[in-house]
C-alpha cells in the first residue's frame, strides 16, 4: 500500500465529514468543499491502487515471461519429436513444402475469383465497360390527365 492510497482515503473521509457538517449547518459552500475533497480523495486513492497494481505486474512479468519461453521451447521439442517419428528426419521439409503448396493454391484461387465469369483479368481490359443511359420515360395521355 503506497502513500497515495492512504492520503486519498483520508481526504475522502475528511470530505465526507465536511459534507455532513455542511448539511447539518445548511452551509452550501461547506457541502461543496466536502464533495470536492471526497472526489479528490477517491481519485488519489484510485491512482494509488493503480500504482500498486502496476508495481505488482512489473515484479511478476519477468517470471511469467520466463515460464512462457520454457513452455514454448518444450512445445517445440515435442512437435519436433512427433514430426520425426511420423515423417522421418525430413518431416519438417515435407511440412514446409505442404505449407508452400497451400499458399500457392490459395493465391491461385484468389486470382481465379478476381477474373470473374468473363475470364479476363483487370489488367487484360484496357477500359471499364461503357455505361448506357436510359432515356427518361415519356408521359402518356393517361398519365397527363391523371396528373392534371
Amino acid at each position: 500500500m503506497n502513500e497515495d492510497r492512504v492520503i486519498g482515503a483520508g481526504q475522502d473521509m475528511v470530505g465526507k465529514v465536511e459534507w455532513k457538517v455542511g448539511t447539518a449547518l445548511d452551509d452550501q459552500d461547506m457541502q461543496a468543499d466536502g464533495v470536492v475533497d471526497r472526489l479528490a480523495g477517491v481519485f488519489q486513492h484510485g491512482y494509488g491502487t493503480a500504482r500498486d497494481v502496476a508495481d505488482d505486474a512489473a515484479d511478476v512479468a519477468p517470471v511469467l515471461l520466463a515460464r512462457a519461453v520454457d513452455r514454448s521451447r518444450d512445445l517445440g521439442r515435442r512437435v519436433d519429436t512427433v514430426v520425426r517419428e511420423n515423417l522421418g528426419d525430413n518431416g519438417a521439409l515435407y511440412l514446409l513444402a505442404g505449407a508452400i503448396g497451400l499458399v500457392g493454391l490459395g493465391l491461385f484461387a484468389v486470382s481465379q475469383a478476381r477474373q470473374g465469369r468473363s475470364g479476363a483479368t483487370r489488367s487484360q481490359t484496357s477500359r471499364p465497360a461503357a455505361r448506357t443511359r436510359r432515356a427518361p420515360a415519356r408521359r402518356t395521355s393517361k398519365s397527363k390527365s391523371a396528373a392534371g
